[in-house]
């Protein structure tokens, strides 16, 4: 297994889509429409039944008009491969699916890792098996400044069995610290940056592809990454969309969109 994933496939048969994704981690989808509430009942036509909560769109715009810029960059600065929804605590969205309106024709391409593999990665190794099992063991905090507060492992596994591998980093670029005291602190630290520079690293050889105007990039986010180039049209425009699904951990308890707007810790 490889922990860069090659462009996702196009399907263009709704049908087939969930197997592909399955399969690959990602995929990209065909025939997507430009508003709102196309790429709304498009993600509900892909989930179907196992849909438990699908909030309404958010407006990717230079970024994303209510989520928060990584402090003194622009939309013309890369974005690393992150798990999305992070604001939500340990119940953060299964899948997100990423509707482009209008693409600009330099630089923006998409990237993913993943994570499923780096976890593998890690385990194989006889100098790293050791991160891979304390990622499953040890709770750090995995807060997002001012939202759902999250002290876990960075791998969980939901009771239905499904694997969930997260990559959090706030405005200032930081990403999670060790929640322990002492000599235990160090350990976890140690963890946690040799979690980050092997994304990091998968993140420099990943594939880099174009989503069209018309196309949806639809991501499992328990297990991959993404990410994007910085880009200069600020016309570049997509809907994104954030489902909970029946395999998913769980549901947060407040109000839930596509961003972190109603993600505060004083909310629930």
């Amino acid at each position: 297994m490889t922990h860069t994933l090659a462009i996702p496939p196009l399907v263009s048969d709704l049908d087939q889509v969930l197997d592909a994704v399955r399969e690959h981690g990602a995929v990209r989808v065909a025939g997507a429409g430009a508003s709102a509430d196309e790429a709304r009942a498009l993600m509900a036509d892909i989930m179907g039944s196992s849909v438990q909560a699908l909030p309404e769109p958010a407006r990717v715009f230079e970024g994303g008009e209510f989520d928060v810029w990584q402090e003194g960059s622009t939309h013309a600065d890369p974005l690393h491969v992150h798990t999305d929804g992070f604001s939500y605590g340990d119940l953060y969205p299964d899948y997100i699916l990423l509707s482009c309106v209008h693409a600009c024709q330099k630089g923006g391409q998409n990237y993913l890792v993943d994570g499923y593999a780096v976890l593998d990665e890690l385990a194989k190794s006889a100098e790293s098996a050791w991160v891979a099992q304390r990622l499953r063991e040890v709770a750090v905090d995995q807060t997002e400044p001012g939202k759902q507060p999250s002290i876990s492992p960075v791998v969980q596994t939901t009771p239905a069995g499904r694997l969930m591998v997260r990559r959090m980093f706030d405005e200032h670029g930081n990403g999670p610290v060790p929640a322990s005291q002492g000599d235990e602190r160090a350990t976890d630290q140690a963890m946690l940056d040799v979690w980050s520079n092997t994304i990091n690293a998968a993140q420099q050889s990943a594939p880099r592809f174009q989503l069209d105007a018309g196309q949806a990039l639809l991501i499992d986010n328990y297990r991959m990454f993404h990410g994007r180039e910085g880009y200069s049209d600020p016309q570049r425009m997509m809907w994104r969309v954030w489902v909970w699904t029946q395999a998913a951990l769980g549901v947060p308890g407040i109000e839930l969109h596509s961003d972190s707007r109603f993600t505060d810790a004083s909310a629930g």
